[in-house]
């Protein structure tokens, strides 16, 4: 098999991944863009949340010790 053959079986196994990883960053991209155009929250796709957690978003753990508390 020559290397040219060897290109052209690696092209013809390669290339629908390739199409497929464009299509779906460019899907990424797509709903991105949607999000920054966005008035307010809701025409962006996100969900304010109401109220407060009573609970801390990060707890910091030292060995067996919660710090910060």
């Amino acid at each position: 098999m020559t290397r040219y053959q060897f290109f052209l079986m690696m092209v013809l196994l390669l290339w629908p991944f390739v199409i497929m990883g464009m299509l779906f960053f460019m899907s990424k991209i797509e709903s991105y863009v949607a999000r920054t155009d966005a008035d307010n929250p809701e025409d962006a796709g996100l969900e304010p949340v109401q109220g407060e957690s009573p609970d801390r978003e990060v707890t910091i753990v030292y060995g067996d010790q919660v710090v910060g508390e």
